[in-house]
C-alpha cells in the first residue's frame, strides 16, 4: 500500500492487497490441512468391520471398539508396519544361514508372515488372536 508521496506503508511485508495478512492466510491453510488430515485418518474407522466374526453380541461393540480401534490405527499399525520392514530385512540378512540349516520356511513364517498378518489381516481393535 502506498501513502502520500509514493512511500510504501508497512515496509511491504506481511500485507496483501486483499487487506488480509499473509500470516493469517497461512494459518487458514494450516487449519484446512489439519482438518482434512483428521478426516482422512477417521475415514477408515467409519468403514471398518465391526470385528464380531459371527458372534451374537453385536450390540456392545460400538463405543468400546472405537476406543480400541483409534489407538490401533494411529499407533499400533504404523509400528507393526515398521516391524514388517525390520522382519523382512532380518529375513534377507539371515537367509543364507537359514538356507544352510534348511529352515527357510520357518524363518519366512516367523520374520515376515506373522508380522504381515498382524498388520494387514487383523480387524481394527482386534487383539484376541495375537499369539
Amino acid at each position: 500500500m502506498r501513502g502520500k508521496r509514493g512511500v510504501i506503508l508497512g515496509g511491504g511485508r506481511g500485507v496483501d492487497k486483499g487487506g488480509g495478512s499473509i500470516y493469517t492466510k497461512r494459518m487458514n491453510n494450516t487449519i484446512r490441512i489439519a482438518v482434512l488430515t483428521a478426516i482422512a485418518l477417521a475415514s477408515p474407522l467409519a468403514m471398518a468391520d465391526s470385528g464380531t466374526k459371527g458372534n451374537s453380541k453385536s450390540d456392545d461393540c460400538s463405543v468400546e471398539q472405537a476406543f480400541i480401534a483409534i489407538p490401533d490405527l494411529l499407533i499400533v499399525r504404523p509400528i507393526s508396519l515398521a516391524g514388517c520392514a525390520v522382519g523382512f530385512t532380518a529375513f534377507v540378512v539371515s537367509s543364507p544361514f537359514t538356507a544352510m540349516a534348511e529352515c527357510v520356511d520357518e524363518s519366512w513364517d516367523t520374520l515376515v508372515k506373522t508380522p504381515a498378518r498382524f498388520t494387514f489381516e487383523r480387524d481394527l481393535g482386534d487383539f484376541d488372536d495375537v499369539k
